[in-house]
């Protein structure tokens, strides 16, 4: 029969017994205007909105030293997302729990205001801004930028005690002057700590949101500010050795939510002792919640575990959670720290490529200009 078919439409192909010219319709122009591309983006944006908050939600995103981008000292975990969507304008509303080092001295009244501690908060943030989508041909990255268009909105809330002046002379000033103005050196403490968190995640917010990912190799990430066309963006914690973390004593730090289909690996390198763990995100995020809030903790059930002092490592067989990875400080100092994940093994996390291309695969930039490099032997045989 498909011989058949194929003869018929071929005879008529041939056939010299053509229609009039004037029964003819002429080929439809493609649609090159702007509506048309006015309503690709509005498409773009939707999809991409209701995306980007399945990759938000339940993150545990570093926060970075103020005066020191690559370091790390405190932790914001992303617990809450929504987003409103009017064309490609879009209103971003996040929330969460987290916590950061500050170190504060201030003069007033002839006394010194000194803080030496983490700032422990609850932080609700409101964004409305606009979408736009980018790629970038040569390199294959897709980018989906989000840019802020007013001042976000920022609830920020201390959940902890902030202590002032540990030697009690900042204590006495203020407290001297609590029944005039109804609060005590605490609350004095946790307004001075709400106005500095406020201004801080307004600054950041304000630099937009991205999510990257590179066609080539699976690779997403995740960033606040505004990378250029093409570019991944600056590197998080774990995803590059030039993003070491400072944790103090008694503090604790959390990074993730991760993937892990076909397991985990940790390498870390640390200049006195911790507690590197991994475990399901869905038994961190109770601690994280606790430690924010000055609670007790709850155990956590680990899939692995080890305390370093110099280098270490630790692998996991692949989980059907997601996971993250805990540190708790073990020494009575500051300790400074860096771990990665092997950048081929965060890609493949996510599914591998989405695209054939003819560059080298094995090839993953750290966005900050350099390449990443594994750590260890280990590492260098699983890439």
């Amino acid at each position: 029969m498909r011989v058949v078919a194929f003869a018929v439409l071929a005879s008529f192909a041939c056939s010299k017994h053509e229609e009039p010219a004037a029964t003819r319709l002429p080929p439809s122009p493609p649609v090159r205007g702007a509506v048309g591309d006015t309503d690709l983006r509005v498409m773009l944006a939707e999809v991409a909105s209701a995306k980007a908050c399945e990759m938000m939600r339940g993150q545990l995103r570093g926060l970075r030293a103020q005066g020191n981008e690559p370091l790390t000292t405190g932790i914001l975990w992303i617990r809450d997302c929504k987003i409103t969507n009017d064309g490609t304008n879009v209103t971003f509303q996040l929330g969460g729990y987290g916590w950061q080092w500050n170190e504060k001295r201030e003069k007033k009244a002839g006394a010194t205001f000194e803080l030496r501690q983490y700032v422990k908060f609850a932080v609700d943030a409101t964004i409305p801004g606009s979408l736009d989508i980018a790629y970038d041909r040569h390199d294959h990255v897709v980018s989906m930028w989000f840019s802020p268009t007013q001042t976000p909105k920022i609830e920020f809330t201390p959940t902890g005690k902030v202590d002032v002046d540990a030697k009690g002379a900042w204590s006495s000033v203020i407290g001297g002057i609590s029944s005039v103005f109804a609060s005590s050196p605490d609350e004095q403490g946790r307004s001075k700590a709400e106005k500095l968190g406020t201004e801080q995640f307004e600054n950041e917010l304000a630099r937009g949101l991205t999510i990257a990912i590179d066609l080539c190799t699976g690779y997403q990430r995740f960033t606040i500010g505004r990378p250029q066309k093409g570019s991944l963006g600056p590197p998080n914690p774990g995803e590059s050795t030039s993003r070491p973390i400072e944790i103090q004593p008694g503090g604790l730090f959390a990074f993730g939510a991760f993937e892990a289909p076909s397991g985990m690996h940790v390498i870390a390198h640390s200049d006195g002792p911790i507690r590197v763990g991994v475990a399901c995100a869905d038994g961190v995020f109770p601690v994280v919640e606790a430690f924010a809030q000055d609670q007790a903790q709850p155990p956590i059930a680990m899939l692995a575990q080890q305390d370093i002092d110099g280098t270490g490592e630790l692998a996991v067989k692949a989980q059907r959670c997601k996971v993250a990875v805990v540190v708790r400080s073990l020494a009575q100092r500051k300790v400074t720290f860096d771990w990665q994940r092997p950048p081929r093994e965060i890609a493949q996390s996510t599914g591998g490529s989405a695209i054939h291309c003819a560059r080298k695969q094995t090839v993953f930039s750290d966005g900050d200009g350099g390449r990443d490099r594994p750590l260890g032997r280990a590492a260098a045989r699983r890439q």
